[in-house]
């Protein structure tokens, strides 16, 4: 996965109007619960345990990257099969739901991906169309053993998380 990064972002460096998302923030939002000036502190315990046992029967996701896309927000790759991630935001919905009473929002992406850069203007996409498309890749495949499950926060000018637990598929 880093090669196929790093082969993008090499591409897109010089790119006006788009900043690269580091390697370490780069993630796949699987279901927001809320802020944490919007989920009391002591559910996060709970929600941990109910997410833990939702997944306790899946295996380990095996994802693959390949082309990256241009999105209204973002430079993307998306992941495959959709399907994986499909059920496993599913899960995370229930056992959330089982938590708070009621099931979050839903993320707004449709499509899950990793971002590699970040919108920072308005304009047209022909330039990053054509910046992705003459870059040649190699598709990789990567084994997601667990799911992180984080704290958000937004004291800064942007949001920013720390990491709560992970839970590992299958157990």
């Amino acid at each position: 996965m880093r090669t196929l990064v790093n082969e993008y972002q090499r591409a897109l460096q010089d790119l006006p109007g788009f900043d690269l998302v580091p390697l370490e923030w780069m993630h796949i939002l699987v279901q927001e619960a809320g802020f944490t000036d919007e989920i009391d502190e002591s559910l996060v315990g709970p929600m941990v345990e109910a997410v833990r046992a939702r997944i306790a029967g899946t295996g380990p996701l095996s994802l693959a990257f390949h082309r990256a896309v241009v999105l209204p927000e973002s430079l993307s790759l998306p992941a495959e099969p959709q399907s994986s991630l499909h059920e496993l935001r599913d899960s995370v919905r229930s056992a959330l739901g089982e938590v708070l009473g009621a099931v979050p929002a839903e993320p707004e992406e449709s499509d899950r991906h990793v971002n590699l850069a970040h919108s920072t203007s308005e304009g047209p996409a022909i330039f990053a169309v054509a910046t992705l498309g003459a870059t040649v890749v190699e598709p990789t495949t990567v084994r997601v053993p667990s799911l992180s499950l984080v704290r958000l926060s937004r004291d800064h000018s942007t949001s920013e998380w720390e990491v709560v637990t992970e839970v590992p598929f299958g157990g």
